[in-house]
């Protein structure tokens, strides 16, 4: 039986006002840490860099992390009563708010890319194609090559983009599995744990805390020129503010799930709107605007929208917890 929204609410309020389990968060981010840099160790001693196989296959390992040490931390530290309620798996009632939020956060963030460069192409940072969608059009025929072949000479091809974006859509699901190993750790665990602190410090710390804990890759990326120190603090900076949206969903909804499936569609789908409007000639830059949410341009959208629910009262520490 799911209790009223009140009492959902008393029982958050209450948790928000308990003291901060300090050496239990401390177990978690050593935990979590440790094991994303001994995934990254074989690569770290063998100077392998982002284009060697293995990279692949340690950052699918590595994303598991935070879920590992966040369920041993709840198992063998925490120990709540309920432990499913607790990392925010259950309860999934009001389907409704939990459908909705879920609903929401897969399709807010493929918006959000398209609202970065529709922001991109106003400030000059990326040329559009409305007429003939150049850029689209060198994408689906690796998508979808026989309908790509038949697209109309000129106009938007419908038919072709719609059977490319569900099969896009369709691909998806593996990178909600792997978000679901991070949103556990982060959202599941983590923020609700450090809500005594203050809402906004809580979301503010859970999304530093993440974006760290990508430092092995970032170590990597570096030093092999995929990233450069800009490149390096755009990220961290992303993980800040996009951890705020994806907090937001979780203590709004109740539910790690939303932010589970924000992850994944961020991770799948947000450059869809560059991919679709986006000149097949344009030219990007990493720093202002690389495609998608990133750059410059793609941090400000999501500072503004995340401002807007700051400023709408929507961030609050009342948010009923699962």
């Amino acid at each position: 039986m799911t209790p009223p929204p009140e009492t959902e609410a008393r029982n958050h309020d209450a948790s928000a006002r308990a003291p901060l389990p300090i050496r239990e968060i401390a177990v978690f981010i050593a935990t979590a840490y440790v094991l994303a840099w001994a995934v990254h160790l074989p690569l770290l001693l063998n100077g392998n860099g982002p284009d060697d196989p293995s990279y692949g296959l340690a950052a699918t390992v590595y994303m598991f992390t935070p879920g590992v040490a966040a369920v041993a931390v709840t198992l063998l530290v925490w120990r709540p009563g309920r432990f499913a309620r607790a990392l925010g798996f259950t309860p999934l009632r009001p389907l409704r708010r939990v459908g909705g939020y879920s609903l929401l956060a897969f399709v807010l963030m493929p918006l959000l890319g398209l609202a970065a460069t529709l922001a991109a192409a106003l400030v000059g940072a990326v040329r559009l194609d409305l007429t003939d969608f150049s850029g689209l059009r060198t994408v689906l025929p690796d998508l979808v090559p026989d309908l790509a072949a038949t697209m109309p000479a000129t106009g938007f091809p419908w038919t072709a983009f719609l059977a490319a974006l569900g099969l896009v859509i369709l691909m998806s699901v593996p990178t909600l599995v792997l978000a679901f190993g991070e949103e556990v750790g982060w959202r599941g665990y983590l923020l609700p744990r450090l809500l005594p602190i203050g809402v906004w410090p809580a979301l503010l710390a859970s999304g530093v805390i993440w974006g760290l804990w990508h430092s092995p890759q970032l170590f990597i990326q570096y030093t092999h020129g995929g990233f450069d120190a800009g490149q390096v603090a755009l990220f961290l900076a992303f993980c800040v503010v996009a951890g705020v949206i994806m907090g937001w969903l979780r203590l709004a909804s109740g539910s790690v799930w939303p932010a589970v499936i924000a992850h994944g569609a961020n991770n799948a789908l947000n450059t869809v709107g560059f991919l679709t409007l986006a000149a097949a000639d344009a030219d990007t830059n990493t720093l202002l605007y690389p495609g998608g949410l990133g750059g410059l341009v793609g941090l400000a959208v999501l500072a503004v929208t995340a401002a807007v629910l700051a400023l709408t009262g929507r961030i609050r520490a009342s948010a009923p917890r699962g």
